[in-house]
């Protein structure tokens, strides 16, 4: 998050893979089913008084926009309802879904779908925001042309860093394929060092409940989400709820290995109960038959910190300059 006898074994890291993507194309713009990148948008704003969506509301984190098809379309209405049930499983991440049409057809739509105020679905008039995003037009669809199908991605600084434009109706980019173009793009040189169980962290143990209720639980398999790559659990969808908010907060100090040993510079594995909370950083340590390294560390908690901190920046960088 000083000592631990060198039969302590350094346990190895384990990687998330990522997916074999194309990168981003810079121009012209897409056709049907590329991934590109068109022309910075800059901050925007999507919707009517009442249901708006200001861009600058997601800086610091992944924004997606999902552009539906301009006419009734149920495979857009599902479409909504799957994105959203889906997306908690994604941390730092916003997204919102937008359509082409007039008011009373759109609200027909947020009534179909039982909408209520937290549901993400802004009307986008006369095609503004499919235009400034160079979104193309031409498909026929029922005798009209009109914009495919598309979803684009921004980064936390708002710069476009993916784009998937359906070839049709049928052809939307799916949430799996999603979540891995995200976990490729936000994945870093600190995820890469993690202390990670087949891209697990904490060993299941919920980060939140360190922070929030001052204790080490364990999180439940179907209550998790994934950030930059890696996979956390929780014990309550509040907590994942949490976490997905703000999950820097939450990530445990170096990559969740044992900050005593980190003080020296060596990966050590973790006992998750072992953890201690300090000026709102977690740190977890070894606990086994070596004893318990949270000892040690309270000992001299401001003087091992600096340490480790060195070292784990160190650790960082060096990986950074491996890729």
């Amino acid at each position: 998050m000083h000592r631990i006898p060198a039969l302590v074994t350094c346990i190895a890291l384990s990687v998330v893979t990522r997916p074999a993507l194309a990168e981003p194309a810079a121009s012209p713009p897409p056709a049907p089913g590329a991934e590109a990148s068109a022309a910075e948008p800059g901050p925007f704003t999507v919707g009517d008084p009442g249901r708006r969506f200001e861009s600058s509301s997601a800086r610091g984190r992944y924004l997606v926009v999902h552009f539906l098809l301009s006419e009734d379309c149920p495979l857009c209405s599902r479409l909504v309802s799957d994105y959203s049930a889906a997306a908690p499983t994604l941390a730092g991440v916003t997204q919102i879904f937008v359509k082409n049409t007039d008011p009373t057809r759109f609200n027909a739509t947020l009534r179909s779908l039982n909408a209520t105020d937290d549901l993400p679905l802004y009307r986008d008039a006369d095609g503004a925001l499919a235009s400034r995003f160079r979104i193309p037009g031409g498909y026929k669809f029922y005798g009209r042309e009109i914009a495919f199908p598309a979803a684009v991605v921004l980064d936390p600084a708002g710069k476009e860093v993916f784009r998937y434009v359906g070839k049709a109706n049928t052809d939307r980019l799916a949430f799996g394929t999603l979540a891995s173009t995200i976990a490729r793009l936000s994945r870093d040189e600190a995820s890469d060092e993690s202390n990670l169980e087949k891209g697990l962290a904490l060993k299941g143990y919920d980060p939140v409940s360190y922070l929030a209720d001052g204790r080490a639980e364990e999180g439940k398999d179907a209550i998790h989400s994934s950030f930059k790559g890696i996979t956390y659990r929780f014990a309550s969808e509040s907590h994942r709820a949490a976490f997905n908010t703000e999950p820097d907060k939450y990530v445990p100090a170096y990559g969740g290995w044992c900050a005593t040993a980190m003080a020296e510079g060596r990966k050590v594995e973790i006992d998750p109960k072992s953890f201690k909370v300090t000026n709102g950083r977690v740190f977890v340590f070894y606990k086994g038959l070596w004893g318990n390294a949270i000892n040690d560390w309270n000992k001299d908690e401001p003087g091992l910190t600096t340490q480790a901190d060195e070292r784990w920046s160190k650790l960082v960088a060096k990986k950074g300059g491996r890729r």
